[in-house]
C-alpha cells in the first residue's frame, strides 16, 4: 500500500493558489525598480510632508525674528483743561506713542532662526535617506521572497517528478520495486515541499503587502521586480568616509549646535528689557491759552537683579549638549559605517566562495542521485539527502545574496549616501495580490 501524508493546511493552500503570483497576467503588471519605488514612496510618504510642515514653521520664525516690536500708543482723555477754563468739559489731554528699540537682540535672533531652519532642511534631507532605506530594504525582501517562492516552485516540480518517475512505468521501461518504507520516503519529499511552498507564498504575501503599505500603493496592483543577485561592486571606503562628513544627520546637529551657540548671545542681550523711546504731547493752559507741549522721554530697565549669569549660563549648558550629541552622533555613522562595510565584504566573499564549492556540487549531487536512484543504483537515503542538500543550499545562498544588499543599503544609509540611478537589471519576477 503506497501511504500519502497530505495536511488539511495542503488543502487549504491548494485553494488559496487558485489565484497565484506566477499566473497574473504580464501585460497588467507594473514594472517596479528601486529607483521608481523610492520615488513613489516619497510622494505619499507622511514622514517628508511632516518635515515640510516643520521647515514652514522654522521660515516663519525666521521672518518673525527680524521684526522689531510693534509701537504703543496711550490716549488720555480728561477735564483738567476744562476745569482750568471753567467750562468744565472733558477732552484729549495727552497722547504717547512709545517704541521699544532690541538693539543688537535682532541680529542674534535672526541668526537663531536662521540655523533652525537649515537644521529643518537637513533633517528633511535625513528622513529622505531613511525613507530610502526603508524603501530599498524591503524591496530587497521582496526579491529575496520571491525567489525563494520560485525555489519552492522548482522543489515541488522535482518531488512531483521523482514520485511519478519511481512508481510508473512508461514507455515500457522496468521500473525498480519500492519498498513501503522508501515509498514513505517519497510522499514525504513530496508533501515537504508543498508545505515549504505553501510558507513561501505566505511569507511573499505578506512582504507583498508591506511593500505596498510603504509605497502608498493599492493592494490590488500587479507588480513585477528585478530577480535577485550578487552585489558585483561597492563604493571605497575612503570615497564613503568622505560623503559622511556632509551627512545630513551630521549637517542637523551642526545646525542645531550653531542655533544653541547663537542663543548664548541672544541670553546677554537679553538680561535687560529693550529701552524704550516715547513721544509725548500734553495738553496745557497757559496765561496766554491752552497750549500742546511735546516731549521726548527714553526708559531703561535698572538691573538690580542678576539675571545676566544664569541665563547665559544656561545657553552655555544647552549648546555644550549639543555639542556631545554632535559628537555622539559622528562616532556612531563611523562605527557603523565601518561594520557594514566589514560585514559586507564578508559576505560578498562568502557567495562567492558558496557558488563554487556548495551550490555548483550541490546541484551535480541531486542531478546524479536522482539518475542513480531512478536506474535502481542508489537507495532512497542518497535521493533524500541531494535533494534536502540541494534545497538548502539554494536557500542558503540566496540568504546570503539577501544580506549582502541589506548591508549595502545600511552602508548607504551609514554614508549619507543618496539612491539616484536607475536600475538597469532586465530580468524580472512577476508578483501580484491575491
Amino acid at each position: 500500500m503506497n501511504l500519502i501524508f497530505i495536511s488539511p493546511g495542503f488543502y487549504i493552500s491548494i485553494l488559496c493558489l487558485s489565484i497565484t503570483f506566477i499566473n497574473l497576467s504580464v501585460a497588467n503588471a507594473t514594472q517596479w525598480t528601486l529607483q521608481n519605488s523610492i520615488s513613489q514612496a516619497m510622494s505619499t510618504s507622511p514622514e517628508l510632508k511632516q518635515s515640510s510642515a516643520e521647515i514652514g514653521a522654522r521660515n516663519a520664525e525666521l521672518n518673525l525674528s527680524t521684526m522689531w516690536p510693534d509701537p504703543s500708543i496711550e490716549l488720555k482723555v480728561d477735564n483738567q483743561v476744562g476745569l482750568d477754563d471753567g467750562s468744565g468739559d472733558y477732552a484729549l489731554s495727552e497722547i504717547t506713542i512709545s517704541q521699544d528699540i532690541p538693539f543688537s537682540r535682532i541680529k542674534y535672533q535672526q541668526s537663531v532662526a536662521e540655523a533652525y531652519l537649515n537644521s529643518a532642511m537637513h533633517s528633511q534631507s535625513n528622513d529622505t535617506l531613511l525613507l530610502q532605506y526603508r524603501v530599498a530594504k524591503i524591496f530587497y525582501e521582496l526579491q529575496f521572497a520571491s525567489a525563494i517562492f520560485e525555489l519552492a516552485v522548482k522543489r515541488v516540480k522535482l518531488a512531483d517528478k521523482l514520485n511519478t518517475s519511481a512508481t510508473e512505468n512508461k514507455q515500457d521501461v522496468m521500473v525498480r520495486y519500492l519498498t513501503p518504507l522508501e515509498k514513505m520516503r517519497l510522499n514525504i519529499i513530496q508533501e515537504k515541499a508543498h508545505q515549504a511552498e505553501a510558507a513561501a507564498e505566505g511569507n511573499l504575501y505578506e512582504t507583498l503587502t508591506e511593500f505596498y503599505k510603504l509605497l502608498g500603493i493599492s493592494n490590488n496592483n500587479i507588480v513585477k521586480v528585478p530577480k535577485i543577485s550578487p552585489v558585483s561592486t561597492i563604493p571605497e571606503l575612503e570615497y564613503l568616509i568622505i560623503l559622511q562628513d556632509n551627512h545630513p544627520l551630521l549637517s542637523s546637529q551642526q545646525q542645531n549646535l550653531q542655533a544653541a551657540t547663537n542663543e548664548i548671545d541672544v541670553a546677554r542681550s537679553s538680561v535687560m528689557k529693550d529701552p524704550s523711546i516715547s513721544l509725548n504731547r500734553l495738553r496745557e493752559n497757559f496765561s496766554s491759552g491752552t497750549e500742546n507741549v511735546y516731549g521726548i522721554m527714553l526708559s531703561i530697565e535698572i538691573p538690580i537683579h542678576d539675571r545676566k549669569t544664569s541665563s547665559v549660563s544656561k545657553a552655555k549648558y544647552n549648546a555644550s549638549q549639543q555639542r556631545i550629541e554632535l559628537t555622539r552622533i559622528k562616532r556612531e555613522l563611523q562605527i557603523n559605517l565601518n561594520q557594514s562595510y566589514t560585514h559586507l565584504n564578508h559576505v560578498i566573499e562568502q557567495v562567492s566562495e558558496y557558488r563554487k564549492k556548495v551550490l555548483k556540487p550541490a546541484g551535480k549531487m541531486l542531478e546524479l542521485s536522482e539518475k542513480g536512484f531512478i536506474s535502481g543504483e542508489l537507495n532512497i537515503l542518497s535521493l533524500v539527502d541531494a535533494n534536502n542538500t540541494y534545497f538548502e543550499s539554494n536557500e542558503q545562498y540566496l540568504d546570503l545574496v539577501y544580506q549582502s544588499w541589506i548591508e549595502l543599503a545600511k552602508i548607504n544609509l551609514h554614508a549619507g549616501k543618496f539612491y539616484n540611478v536607475e536600475n538597469s537589471q532586465t530580468d524580472i519576477n512577476y508578483l501580484g495580490a491575491q
